[in-house]
């Protein structure tokens, strides 16, 4: 016994490739993914429910960023109304009457930088989105509001007819008690 165990240490050729294969392979697959998820930015459905509208309307990604639409209903399109000066987005191929139906799915990667304004044209002009480019690709922060909350228009009308009604029972009642009559019937 010399205190070496020959079957725990080799490894066959044959194992070393299987597990080389079953690495890499993995490996690839991980890198693929993580590819497509970066270039991936956004997901817009297209007439969710059967809704006349793009969901989100709005999508913000940086140059370079894909994003796909998927019809959730029939008879709907993609076409470009506005753009920026340098751009050549298309909008879904054919003629601005031909509309694809459910299932469908339409990709594009913005390159440069702007606003890109779309509609649906048997929708048009309610049924709009807009992807906006920028460098970060992210949602512009709005910007916090200082000051008290607005009080909607509706409840400052509720309030002034409030005041008014209370106003008015009062005057009545002062009228009333100040020049109010005998309301004794006569004896005849």
């Amino acid at each position: 016994m010399t205190g070496h165990d020959s079957s725990a240490g080799e490894v066959s050729r044959r194992g070393f490739l299987r597990a080389a294969t079953g690495g890499a392979a993995a490996a690839g697959t991980v890198a693929a993914t993580s590819g497509s998820a970066a270039a991936q930015a956004a997901t817009v459905t297209v007439g969710p429910g059967g809704d006349l509208v793009f969901e989100p309307a709005t999508v913000y990604v940086a140059p370079g960023e894909t994003v796909t639409w998927e019809w959730d209903s029939n008879n709907h399109n993609i076409v470009v109304n506005s753009q920026p000066e340098d751009a050549n987005w298309e909008g879904t191929e054919g003629p601005e009457t031909q509309t694809y139906d459910e299932g469908h799915t339409y990709e594009y990667t913005f390159e440069t930088t702007g606003e890109y304004e779309y509609v649906c044209f048997p929708h048009a002009p309610g049924m709009a989105g807009k992807v906006v480019v920028n460098e970060d690709g992210a949602s512009p922060t709005p910007e916090p509001v200082s000051g008290p909350p607005e009080i909607p228009d509706s409840a400052k009308t509720l309030g002034i007819a409030t005041v008014f009604g209370m106003l008015s029972t009062l005057g009545l009642a002062y009228f009333f008690m100040k020049y109010g009559g005998d309301y004794e019937t006569p004896d005849e």
